[in-house]
This record gives C-alpha cells, sequence and structure tokens, in this order.
C-alpha cells in the first residue's frame, strides 16, 4: 500500500506515529507487546534484610550482633570474646552458684564428722550415725536384694513408716549398679519444701542355680551381717512308713525340722497348688491309715521348696502316724506347719543361690526449695557398708593384698575469674574408681626373713581417680590415700589429698580372716569414706573395693 504525503504536518504526523508503533513493538520483544518501566532501586533497609540481616538506626548487622547488642542492652554481660550472657543466664548462674555454695559447707560440715557411718549404722566406735543435727539418719535403713528380675534397693525411715508418710522411690537407674532414690515433704507454712536424695552403688550379683542339696543359707551375727553360710537344704534317707511292701526309701528333705529352727522365712519357700486357704485357720491333711494294710492314703502333692521341683509328702508314719496339718492366715499365707512333712526334689533340681558378698556406699543429702525458688543444701551425709560382718583383728594377717573398686558422692566444682574470683559453681554428683593397697603384718620367706619394708607394715596408699561427673563429663581430679591399719580393730583410716589441704579417708575391712587349713586369709574386701578438696572443687563419697 503506498501512502502519499502531501504537506509537512501530515509528514510530521506520520513520523510520530511510526515511532509510537516501533516503541510499542519493541516493548512486546521483537516488534510487538507495551513498554514496562525500570524497576526501582532497592533501599539500604531491604538490601540488608534480602541478605538475611538486620537493619537497625541506619546501620546494617549481622543477626549475631543484633542478639549481642539486645542481649547487652538487657542487662546481659559482655564476656569480651564477642558473646553476651543474658540477665536471666546471669540470674540463674548466680542462683545456681549459691546453692553449690551450701553443698560446698554441707560437704565441709560432712568432712569434720566421724567417717566410716553407714546409712543409719553405726561407726567404728559404735555410736549412731550421725548428720549436723545428730538426727537425720539414724533411723533409716537400706537393704539389697537381686532376684533374677534384677536388683531391688529399699530405703526405709522407722520414724516415718505410717501409710500417708512420704517414701523413697527410685527415682533414676544410673546404670553399672548405682541408682537414685528420692523423697518429698509437703510444703510447709512458708512454702519451703524438704526433699531428700539417696545415691547407693552395689556390687551385688544375680542368684546362681545350684543343685537343690548344695543350697547354702546366710549365717548372721547379731547386726545382721553375714559371718558365713551353711547348707539348709540337705537330704536324708527317710523311710516312709507305709503299709505297703516293701516300705518307700527316699532321700528327702526334712521340711518340718528346717521350719522348726529360728528362720521362719523358710515358710515362704513352700509353693503347691494343693496348699491353698481362703482364709485363715489350719487345714488337716490326710496321712496314712494303718488299718488299712495295702493302701497309702498319705497325701502327695506336686510343687516347688525354694523354686526346685518335687513332691511334699504328710510323711505321718514316723511318728507314729495322724494326719499333718498346714495353717493359714487372712491372706491364704502360710505360718506354720506340723512336723511330719518332707519334701523329695526332682532329678536335676536347682534352687536360687542368693550373693551374700556384697557391698554399699554412696550419699544421702537433704536439701530445701524456698517458695521463691531459692535452694539450699542442709546436709550430707556419705556411708559404706558390706553384707560381711568386719574382719576384725587383722594382726595374724600376713603380706600385701591390692583392692579395686568404686566410689559415689557429692561434688562441687567452682570456676574462677582470672584474679580467682568465683565466676560460677556447679555440683551434682559422680562415680570414680578405687585402687588400694594394703599391707598388713610380716611376711616371710622360706629363710625367715621379712618380704615387706618395714615402714610399710599396717599401712594402705592408693588413688581414687577417673570420675566422672553427673552431667557425663570426665573430670581429672585425683586423690591420694594414705593411712595406717589399726590391726586390733581391722580399720584403717589416714588423709586423702587432691591438692588443696587433707582431707581424710576410713575404712574398715570384711571378711573372715580365721585360720584354715593352716592360713590365714587376707579380707575379701574393704569399704569406707573420703572426702577432698582440689583447686577448683571438692568431693565426698563412699567407697567399696575387692581383693584382686
Amino acid at each position: 500500500m503506498l501512502f502519499c504525503v502531501k504537506s509537512p504536518i501530515n509528514k510530521l504526523y506520520v513520523f510520530a506515529m511510526a515511532l509510537l508503533l516501533a516503541v510499542t513493538l519493541a516493548g512486546c520483544g521483537g516488534g510487538g507487546g507495551s513498554a514496562t518501566a525500570p524497576a526501582p532501586t532497592p533501599t539500604p533497609e531491604e538490601m540488608c534484610t534480602s541478605a538475611g540481616n538486620v537493619y537497625v538506626d541506619g546501620a546494617c548487622i549481622t543477626p549475631e550482633q543484633y542478639a549481642f547488642n539486645m542481649c547487652v542492652a538487657g542487662g546481659g554481660r559482655d564476656n569480651g570474646d564477642g558473646t553476651c550472657t543474658s540477665a536471666a543466664d546471669l540470674a540463674a548462674t548466680a542462683a545456681a552458684t549459691k546453692a553449690t555454695g551450701t553443698k560446698e559447707m554441707a560437704i565441709a560440715t560432712e568432712a569434720a564428722q566421724a567417717v566410716n557411718a553407714g546409712l543409719g549404722g553405726t561407726n567404728d566406735a559404735g555410736t549412731p550415725a550421725n548428720t549436723s543435727d545428730d538426727t537425720a539418719v539414724t533411723t533409716y535403713s537400706l537393704d539389697i536384694s537381686r532376684d533374677r528380675m534384677g536388683t531391688m534397693v529399699k530405703i526405709a525411715d522407722s520414724a516415718m513408716a505410717g501409710e500417708d508418710d512420704p517414701k523413697f522411690m527410685q527415682a533414676m537407674d544410673l546404670g553399672g549398679g548405682t541408682t537414685m532414690h528420692a523423697r518429698a515433704m509437703a510444703a510447709d507454712d512458708m512454702g519451703n519444701v524438704v526433699e531428700e536424695v539417696v545415691i547407693v552403688s552395689t556390687d551385688i550379683e544375680g542368684p546362681m542355680a545350684v543343685a537343690f542339696a548344695k543350697f547354702e543359707e546366710a549365717v548372721r551375727n547379731a547386726d545382721g551381717a553375714i559371718t558365713g553360710t551353711a547348707m539348709s537344704q540337705v537330704l536324708n534317707l527317710s523311710t516312709d512308713t507305709t503299709n505297703d511292701a516293701p516300705a518307700a526309701t527316699n532321700e528327702a528333705f526334712n521340711v518340718s525340722t528346717a521350719i522348726a529352727s529360728p528362720n521362719e522365712a523358710r515358710l515362704s519357700n513352700i509353693m503347691a497348688a494343693h496348699f491353698s486357704s481362703n482364709g485363715a485357720g489350719t487345714i488337716t491333711y490326710a496321712g496314712d491309715n494303718s488299718d488299712t494294710a495295702d493302701m497309702d492314703e498319705a497325701l502327695e502333692a506336686t510343687g516347688t521348696y525354694n523354686g526346685a521341683m518335687g513332691t511334699y509328702r504328710c510323711n505321718n508314719a514316723a511318728s507314729g502316724g495322724g494326719a499333718c496339718t498346714i495353717t493359714y492366715d487372712a491372706e491364704g499365707k502360710i505360718t506354720a506347719i506340723s512336723a511330719d512333712w518332707i519334701f523329695t526334689p526332682a532329678m536335676d533340681a536347682t534352687s536360687d543361690q542368693p550373693d551374700y558378698d556384697y557391698y554399699k556406699y554412696g550419699f544421702w543429702l537433704k536439701k530445701t526449695t524456698a517458695a521463691d525458688g531459692a535452694v539450699t543444701y542442709n546436709e550430707v551425709a556419705t556411708f559404706a557398708e558390706s553384707s560381711l560382718a568386719p574382719s576384725g583383728g587383722t594382726a595374724s594377717v600376713q603380706g600385701q593384698a591390692t583392692y579395686e573398686g568404686g566410689a559415689t558422692g557429692v561434688y562441687v566444682k567452682n570456676v574462677y575469674n582470672s584474679d580467682r574470683t568465683l565466676y560460677m559453681a556447679t555440683s551434682g554428683h559422680f562415680t570414680a574408681d578405687v585402687s588400694l593397697t594394703a599391707t598388713f603384718t610380716q611376711e616371710n620367706d622360706a629363710a625367715g626373713e621379712g618380704t615387706l619394708a618395714p615402714n610399710l607394715l599396717n599401712t594402705v596408699s592408693g588413688t581414687i581417680g577417673n570420675f566422672m561427673l553427673s552431667g557425663g563429663e570426665e573430670q581429672m581430679w585425683s586423690v591420694a590415700v594414705q593411712g595406717d591399719i589399726a590391726d586390733s580393730t581391722g580399720t584403717a583410716s589416714g588423709t586423702a589429698k587432691g591438692g588443696v589441704g587433707d582431707g581424710s579417708f576410713s575404712a574398715t575391712f570384711h571378711g573372715d580372716v580365721n585360720l584354715v587349713d593352716g592360713v590365714v586369709p587376707q579380707p575379701g574386701s574393704v569399704v569406707g569414706e573420703f572426702n577432698a578438696g582440689f583447686t577448683d572443687g571438692s568431693v565426698a563419697g563412699g567407697f567399696g573395693a575387692r581383693k584382686q
């Protein structure tokens, strides 16, 4: 198509339209579309935030710097390394440090008292175990047992034995034979809550199956400590004098004789489906009728005694005939049996032999939490005990013995500023390893010459180290133990040095040291308590170690 331009005005109009068309087409790309305005320049704030930073008062700063500034502005502490401790954390640290200070004082108080005092037990002098107020742990008892299901730790307080009184409950299994137990009292009128915590370690082992007739029962002294063991399920050739011909002869256990002894706890060993009752009273069980020469009416019931399968029999013919009886309480529990009861174990029947030789050690503490949350540690008491009776005099024990085991206790750890002012303090419980060497009396060689240096006789030395704190952190503390053995009592005492001042330790040897086949054995174990100070803290605890 041709256009004819006749005047300058028309020429200008056509040129303008052409230019507008060209611009429009260029905006659409490749000759079409509309024009787009240029993008606005971003502001400094937009550029700052798009990069993940914070724009404050005309400045662009990193999130870390912003958090630091806010922390300082809020009363936090500039740590001098680009970090800030918040005001809330400072307050929490101050409160924890103040509480830890009271625990440190409680540790110092315990360190100044007689050591080697059990939880509710007595110390070497025979006086009650005590704390700062001389009352706290004297009424307590600590019992440990173990079956195939696991270890049971029971802490009882005879002064608070009522049904509604607070009881110690296991709060945590810390592993390695160490458990935590706690109880809390009701808040007083001021809102204060008193809590108690006991952490105890033990090396008790699980029961071991032994042949029925080889089962041994613990022999205890008046204090309940084990002095030895004795066979308690002895089998005898017991003739069942019945009208049967010929008479049956069985190797059986005389249950009635065993129950007649002072240890009536054996009654709980009797279990048989036939022996049951819905209430209190005495039930008569058939014996053999002597008028029926060809019959044996005596009761025979399948059951177990101390876990061993076998058969119960009313062996009345042994005492001239008559029935046998079993007496039950209102709960159907057997409380007494008559004479003539026997038990014949099945072939290869076994009973579980408990571990009678174990120790238990640890600490008890009491703390008060005020209504405002402030915590005060009121008292700390350490303890160390053994299931075995103390060895007593060791004057006849010769030679040198190494003992290794563990320790459990309470610690305080301080962190200082460069000028040795206290920065913060933490506290908790610890476990550690114990290695001791005991040198008893002189040991002579074949020529009659002593093999031990005279200055080592009747001494104990060693270390407590490899501390593991309750937060899981290892601590390079080490305690050097050095002391003397009182051979008249089989106890030891001396210093426990951690680097600052002289702490102390006290220990008691356990295990029979009576002459056996011409030889006096060395004590099998040693338990005790210790306390020590370090450049950055202090500890107090109990320990137990076994002869290697």
